[in-house]
């Protein structure tokens, strides 16, 4: 339906609707996109409906994602949802302001700006029926095609390593290699790929005239894509048990008769992961494998194991030795020596991989994000904690029903990996935070420089990461980045960056400075 049938159809609507009528009259306002006319809203707004209540059914409906700050612009004054900065807030009545034949502007988001344009387009003596703004229309979901076949897309890919997002229907994103973490359905909405913004049918319910359903809000969403890599994965173990699976056996056994049970369990544990990746990689028995490939698999898969024991870095090579010495006795290969020679070339390489700050924070940074899924709140250190050991025992391939697992998963914690993980956490949460906020930004020049403070912190001897508000050291982190990118410069006034930041933080912009202040003290000059 287009927009001017919509409004007719509307307005008979609500002539026929049996709604209340108001002591005074209602205004009839039109919203759209200001880029993107295709979407569109027709808002009923009791006389004394008021700004902030205008801005609360477009975020509801429309736009929110991360509780952005956001402002209409009338008749040339600027009124920010921001009270405490503001000096025209958001409580003025919407009467006060506009009369029908009045256009007026609203920004929501200062860094990926989703810009609105309004019109008051008449009265009505028909009040909403509940509450001050009712939605009476919107625009259909504009079709937008797939980017591969040029059919109705229905996902949208937003990859952070892509300037822009890319479309795709059903079929054609089953066919990409995409991470499936960032995919969404398609929005009907102009924040459509923009900060990772999702439409909230629950919230937009409370806009929509009586007899709606959130699910005819927002269509149930398609099936999950398929993930075909956990059934891939246990295909492949399977394989190589059903290839090698007795001489893994006998050289755990030996192993533990040289080394004892807990170096056995590190053995078997490090060759059947080797022999997976191989198997996914390559495809490849073991009686096929070649240098290259033992190096590549070492470095670039077998070193991102996400739990193991302090000496595992130093015992994995030696323990992949041994096992191709004894498939070689065996019979089963015939060129250990030169796979031997090129796993030891590749030790240092690997080491430096599975013990990198880096690796750490990237698998930190998943579990949070499958944390926040879940409904786990990152500011729970003791919930975060235990639901990250348990994907990280899910991640290595780790049993928790197994009684056996489950008190070697014990002994490992014992064995002082608890702190660590736990600083590890928090870091990780600090910098989580960082990067939520810096999503309104269009490149990763602030993200980057976030990263680079939280690195230089995270090493320094006295750990101050792990010491006050996390939150806090987040947003003073956040606010020296962008002092430093020359985004918020001294002077005068509160500057809208400094503002959105403490917004967004909930902390003072005094005390985010003094926090900036007593940070740089620990940064090199």
């Amino acid at each position: 339906m287009t927009k001017r049938r919509a409004l007719k159809h509307g307005m008979a609507c609500l002539q026929a609707s049996g709604w209340p009528t108001g002591k005074k009259p209602s205004l009839l306002i039109v919203i759209q996109g200001r880029y993107n006319k295709d979407y569109w809203l027709v808002v009923l707004a009791r006389h004394g409906a008021r700004l902030k209540d205008l801005d609360r059914l477009i975020r509801d409906v429309w736009v929110e994602c991360c509780d952005h700050l956001s402002s209409f612009k009338i008749g040339g004054v600027a009124y920010d949802s921001d009270d405490e900065y503001s000096r025209n807030a958001m409580g003025v009545p919407l009467s006060h302001l506009v009369s029908p034949g009045s256009t007026f502007s609203y920004d929501y988001d200062f860094g990926s700006t989703t810009s609105l344009d309004l019109k008051v387009i008449g009265e009505t003596p028909v009040a909403p029926p509940g509450g001050p703004l009712c939605l009476i229309a919107r625009n259909n979901p504009p079709a937008i095609p797939c980017d591969l076949c040029g059919g109705e897309a229905a996902f949208i890919l937003d990859d952070p390593d892509e300037d822009i997002p890319h479309y795709y229907c059903r079929e054609c994103l089953s066919s990409t290699d995409h991470d499936p973490d960032c995919v969404e359905t398609i929005a009907n909405s102009p924040r459509n790929g923009v900060c990772g913004y999702a439409e909230d049918p629950i919230a937009a319910h409370l806009w929509y005239p009586p007899g709606w359903s959130t699910d005819g809000i927002v269509p149930e969403e398609p099936d999950e894509i398929p993930d075909d890599d956990e059934a891939e994965v246990n295909a492949a173990i399977a394989a190589v048990i059903q290839d090698i699976g007795p001489d893994i056996d006998a050289f755990v056994e030996e192993e533990g008769a040289v080394y004892g049970d807990k170096d056995a369990c590190m053995a078997g544990d490090t060759i059947i992961a080797f022999c997976t990746f191989m198997h996914l990689l390559y495809g490849a028995k073991i009686d096929a494998w070649d240098a290259p490939s033992v190096q590549r698999c070492l470095i670039g898969h077998l070193a991102q194991n996400p739990i193991f024991l302090d000496d595992w870095p130093e015992s994995a090579v030696p323990i992949l030795c041994r096992f191709l010495s004894r498939m070689e006795a065996s019979g089963r290969l015939t060129n250990a020596s030169e796979l031997i020679a090129a796993l030891k070339q590749a030790e240092p390489a690997f080491q430096e991989a599975a013990t990198s700050p880096e690796k750490s924070q990237a698998i930190f940074g998943y579990i949070l994000m499958k944390a926040k899924e879940a409904g786990i709140s990152i500011t729970d250190i003791d919930a975060s904690f235990a639901f990250a050991v348990k994907e990280l025992a899910r991640m290595a391939g780790i049993d928790l029903d197994n009684k056996e697992v489950r008190e070697r998963l014990s002994s490992l914690l014992d064995s002082g990996i608890t702190e660590a993980f736990s600083s590890r956490l928090c870091v990780t949460m600090i910098f989580e935070r960082c990067e939520d906020f810096c999503k309104r930004f269009k490149d990763d020049t602030i993200l980057e420089h976030c990263r680079r403070i939280v690195t230089i912190l995270s090493d320094h001897p006295t750990a101050p990461l792990l010491r006050g508000d996390g939150v806090l050291w987040s947003a003073a982190i956040v606010y020296a980045a962008c002092q430093d990118e020359d985004l918020i410069r001294s002077g005068k006034g509160a500057p809208p960056l400094g503002q959105e930041i403490s917004f967004f933080f909930g902390f003072e912009r005094a005390s985010i400075r003094n926090k900036v202040r007593a940070m740089r003290a620990l940064l090199p000059e």
